[in-house]
């Protein structure tokens, strides 16, 4: 039970990943620019809001999907030595923790259209979160390799599944966060954005070290 948690948290950390959160600014500006002239109502804005965070959860669900696949086939042939590769994969988590603690990190931007056409936004949204989970994965695919191969290793289908969840949980309902802030709250959610950005490669180094450490010590005791 304890390891839905930490896939929980670790779909959080996903959403914090440097290569990822650093799409947020441009793409919250452009979201904001359209806000269009009048005050719409705030029930406007909640279905405005509500639409362009599920269009962007499900960008992030088809590019964790196609990992998923490509993962579940590739556990196929090394299924026997599953468990000492998701060690190596705790320890990955901690030298890529280092690694950012230190600096050493690759984040990239995009830039979106700043038209306030409703269907280039709708579209804006899906590329967006399919943007966003190739940053996360990319800066920090062996999260997810952990989350996948322990779902795979689970003594039931059910609890693995739980486990696969509980991580697009946490990085939907962070999107989900971030997208109505930007809508109800973009003075407050953009000064502080603009605050916590330089702070994201510490924040999320530490995180992958005590996920590292702690994917270690799982995996250890079972064995």
């Amino acid at each position: 039970m304890e390891f839905i948690y930490f896939s929980f948290l670790q779909g959080v950390v996903a959403f914090f990943a440097p290569c990822a959160v650093a799409l947020l600014p441009g793409y919250i500006v452009a979201y904001i620019s359209r806000t269009g002239d009048g005050r719409p109502s705030m029930s406007t804005k909640l279905r405005r809001g509500l639409k362009l965070a599920f269009l962007s959860i499900l960008g992030i669900l088809l590019i964790y999907s196609m990992a998923g696949v490509l993962i579940i086939v590739a556990s196929q042939v090394l299924k026997a030595y599953m468990k000492w590769i998701t060690i190596g994969m705790g320890g990955i988590l901690i030298i890529l923790g280092g690694l950012m603690i230190a600096g050493k990190n690759i984040a990239f931007s995009v830039n979106m259209n700043q038209n306030r056409n409703s269907s280039s936004e709708a579209w804006e949204a899906f590329v967006f979160g399919t943007a966003y989970a190739i940053g996360a994965l990319g800066c920090l695919f062996p999260l997810f390799l952990v989350v996948a191969t322990q779902a795979m290793t689970a003594p039931t289908l059910l609890l693995g599944g739980s486990y696969i969840f509980a991580y697009f949980f946490g990085i939907s309902l962070m999107m989900v966060t971030a997208i109505m802030l930007s809508t109800f709250a973009r003075d407050f959610f953009m000064k502080y954005l603009r605050k916590i950005l330089p702070h994201m490669e510490m924040i999320t180094g530490i995180l992958l070290i005590l996920a590292g450490a702690y994917v270690i010590y799982y995996q250890m005791i079972l064995i």
